[in-house]
């Protein structure tokens, strides 16, 4: 469930992936009418990498100035990329603020993604972040998922939204459905969330060469809901798999935001590889949110 109450929280990095991230966490908050925090995190082992340790082949004296020495460059190091952190955050928070976003905030911290979206996650409405972040390989195909961002989703207690390199308010929404119980909470927390509102929305089930008659009562069930709530609502049972009916209907309909759900109870390895859920996200360009 999107709650409308709590502040949207965007992960933004050195990345080419950070410019869609804050336009996309400044457009969900103008929607929800809810804070926007652009949280930084600096890893401290990234920061003490550069330092080799060869204190075990020096004497005594060596091996205390060497670590003395180690220390001061890993400070230095530390207050260097804090100052470029802050340098970093004061750029997005004022984009924020002249695409008119009043409620804005920036959060530096040292420690992993991981961990610090552990600690704040609980307490946001959404979380959005970049498909790749700034330690993917550069040679990474381009609709590829990083492995942190697949554990992040899989982990966090509320919605996430996906970005690509590049974002603009959407104007149109696939819904991704089979059916399932992950699928029909997807439905009911976009039926009851102000975040999509005013925005139509196709809702797409693939499978068998035609649909039976519980695929068209799931079907109708997913559109009488959204259409109580306001939306303009259309649906289609596409034959196929589904990574390429929902990549393919994106295009058909000129989709730009694909909504999707997750079962909470996936096993990791069926996340991470070969997923159904994996398979749609590469096989779309536009920004995801996936709902768990």
């Amino acid at each position: 469930m999107i709650t409308n109450n709590q502040k949207i929280l965007a992960c933004v990095d050195q990345s080419d992936h950070t410019d869609s991230v804050a336009l996309a966490a400044t457009w969900a908050g103008r929607q929800l009418a809810v804070p926007v925090e652009l949280l930084h995190v600096l890893d401290r082992h990234l920061e003490t990498a550069q330092s080799d340790d060869r204190s075990g082949t020096l004497g005594v004296d060596a091996q205390e100035a060497l670590l003395a020495n180690l220390s001061k460059e890993d400070a230095s190091r530390s207050k260097m990329a804090r100052e470029q952190g802050r340098l970093f955050l004061a750029r997005l928070r004022q984009q924020a603020l002249d695409a008119g976003v009043a409620n804005i905030d920036v959060r530096q911290r040292h420690g992993t993604v991981a961990g610090t979206l552990a600690d704040l996650a609980p307490s946001a409405s959404m979380v959005v972040m970049g498909r790749r972040g700034e330690r993917t390989a550069a040679n990474t195909p381009t609709r590829d998922i990083s492995r942190t961002v697949a554990e992040l989703i899989r982990t966090l207690p509320c919605p996430v939204m996906l970005t690509p390199v590049a974002f603009t308010p959407p104007t149109k929404v696939v819904l991704a459905f089979d059916g399932r119980s992950a699928a029909r909470e997807a439905v009911r927390t976009v039926a009851s969330s102000a975040l999509l509102t005013g925005l139509p929305i196709h809702v797409v089930m693939s499978g068998a060469p035609s649909a039976n008659a519980d695929d068209n009562k799931q079907l109708s069930w997913a559109q009488a809901l959204l259409q109580e709530q306001g939306f303009s609502v259309s649906t289609a049972f596409v034959p196929g798999q589904a990574a390429d009916v929902i990549a393919k209907q994106i295009g058909e309909q000129g989709a730009d935001l694909l909504v999707m759900g997750v079962n909470t109870h996936s096993p990791l390895r069926q996340w991470l590889f070969g997923s159904k859920g994996t398979d749609i996200l590469r096989s779309v360009d536009v920004p995801t949110l996936i709902v768990r």
